[in-house]
């Protein structure tokens, strides 16, 4: 059920409608009971893994919190009578058991996860080096396992929760419908954002009552995404289809135009679908994170993935970065290199040697392909580069005396665009990394004239393409003017019949430009897949 689709609109109403009829205090049940409606009519009997999951985190977490209560207990009680030494012992051995639970906890889950979506690529690179190393013939067989709806977004959402107990961030959740209901949320189980217990439990189970404000601009910021997926990124994607299927004939200004319109596309497609999360929530009086900040204003590729794929980012740096830049090895392998190597560098060090280990992670999150390894590898590269160089970059910039002035803060923004949207292309690139390398060259090396002729051949007409333009112009313009504050704030601040008129306008722009009609299905979000 896609979140475009009229179905997903009607069972969305449905729940509006019994959310609101019933008492405060049985609204998160009934979220509970359409979000497992939408996991079973969209996966069926897959809702198992999301089950599982569920059941391991609660009993994980309410074990982990049975644990630490008994300690508080028993050293309230024996306070008196423990030494500090015999305290600290008895810390060491709660934190064991916890620790014990957590371990195996994220075993199971992220080993689903792990034989879901990458024991067939594990098969083929074993496949692979058998015939290399050894001649064999004898290959294993693949397992073609179905990979469940959403999985990577709630194991990771799960997992951050657990990991968190842990902690002792926050205590565990004792009512299990509440716990279900925050790793099954279906607006968000699609493709994000990744919440943090703390932070959705606020507002998810608070059954807030009907808010006429927040209600609109739930609506506004659902046209938006609407606009953003089916306007611009479902329109731009048939261009783009059509020139990397045709990489080998398509001149290289071909390509580098589908370079352009592919950054656009997915930007519109993922943050179009967030915005329809976040709108959607709103209509139920529930607050989910931001997953966007203008991110093509970046003038750094640091600041872009700050910007882009927030939850995902700060996941990764709370649970994989700084855990290693912090581990008793990693901080001795610090200090020999200080000692060897140098003082900066050694330094330096445990954030590379982490930086390293979250990017290699973040391209396997995108995909059980070499294609998407390569991707978060370069990302580390380019990052670590940029680091190293600083000295550089400072001393030319100071020479060139325009640091911080409008003309180097526009090259920073198109050189980082630039950087991204190449590194982009091995999402395009099905045929792997060799793919990708030769479009990227192709797209530097091959100038030549565009023709309107030509891109009608692959795949946008003049009309359309006037479309998709405008529609780029508009998503810029709508993120510059994110800089003063909401803009469906603002919208509810104009008098009635300009704010009606404009509710008008932007509905008549989805639905008479949209990229639908007759025989055409609205695309799957692309963050599907990841």
């Amino acid at each position: 059920m896609s979140y475009t689709s009229l179905a997903f609109a009607a069972f969305t109403l449905g729940a509006l409608i019994i959310y609101y009829l019933m008492p405060s205090r049985f609204r998160y049940l009934v979220l509970l009971a359409f979000s497992y409606a939408f996991y079973i009519i969209t996966c069926g009997k897959y809702v198992i893994y999301i089950l599982v999951t569920t059941c391991s985190t609660y009993i994980a977490t309410r074990f982990m919190g049975g644990i630490y209560r008994r300690q508080k207990e028993y050293l309230a009680e024996n306070k008196e009578t423990l030494t500090r030494d015999e305290k600290k012992q008895y810390k060491e051995k709660s934190k064991s058991g916890a620790r014990r639970i957590m371990v195996l906890t994220l075993l199971l889950n992220f080993g689903v996860l792990g034989v879901l979506k990458y024991a067939d690529f594990t098969i083929a690179n074993i496949n692979m080096l058998r015939l290399t190393l050894f001649n064999s013939t004898g290959f294993l067989g693949f397992l073609n396992p179905v990979l469940p709806l959403g999985i990577s977004f709630y194991t990771f959402q799960s997992m951050g929760y657990v990991i968190d107990v842990y902690f002792g961030r926050y205590e565990a959740e004792k009512n299990p419908f509440k716990l279900a209901l925050y790793v099954s949320y279906f607006p968000q189980i699609i493709q994000g954002p990744i919440s943090r217990f703390n932070e959705l439990s606020k507002t998810l189970f608070a059954g807030a009552a009907f808010n006429s404000e927040s209600f609109c601009i739930g609506l506004y910021r659902i046209l938006w995404g609407l606009f953003k997926k089916l306007v611009v990124a479902d329109r731009l994607a048939a261009y783009v289809d059509g020139a990397v299927n045709h990489y080998t004939e398509a001149g290289g200004t071909y390509l580098l135009l589908a370079v352009f319109f592919y950054s656009m596309q997915i930007y519109g497609d993922f943050s179009g679908g967030i915005d329809i999360t976040i709108g959607v929530s709103k209509l139920f009086g529930v607050s989910v994170a931001e997953n966007f900040d203008r991110p093509f204003f970046s003038k750094s590729v640091a600041e872009y993935w700050r910007r882009w794929h927030i939850t995902l980012g700060t996941w990764f740096k709370d649970y994989i970065f700084y855990p290693i830049t912090v581990s008793k090895r990693v901080l001795e392998l610090s200090k020999k290199s200080r000692e060897k190597i140098g003082e900066g560098f050694g330094k330096r060090l445990p954030i590379y040697l982490a930086m390293f280990t979250v990017w290699f992670a973040t391209g396997l999150w995108h995909g059980a392909e070499w294609r998407y390894v390569v991707w978060g590898l370069l990302n580390f590269v380019i990052l670590t580069f940029s680091t190293e160089a600083k000295p550089l970059y400072d001393r030319l910039n100071g020479l060139l005396k325009w640091e911080g002035s409008f003309a180097h803060r526009c090259f920073a923004v198109f050189r980082t665009f630039w950087i991204m949207s190449f590194l982009r292309v091995f999402d395009l690139s099905s045929g792997g990394v060799k793919m990708a390398l030769v479009i990227i060259k192709k797209s530097l090396t091959d100038i030549c004239p565009l023709t309107l002729e030509n891109i009608e051949l692959l795949g946008l007409d003049r009309q359309e393409l006037t479309v998709g333009c405008i529609g780029i112009l508009i998503m810029l313009i709508y993120s510059l003017r994110q800089r003063k504050g909401s803009i469906e704030e603002a919208i509810l601040k104009l008098p009635i019949a300009a704010r009606w008129g404009f509710t008008a306008l932007a509905c008549m722009a989805v639905v008479i430009f949209g990229s639908y009609g007759m025989g055409y299905n609205a695309r799957d979000f692309i963050y599907l897949q990841f």
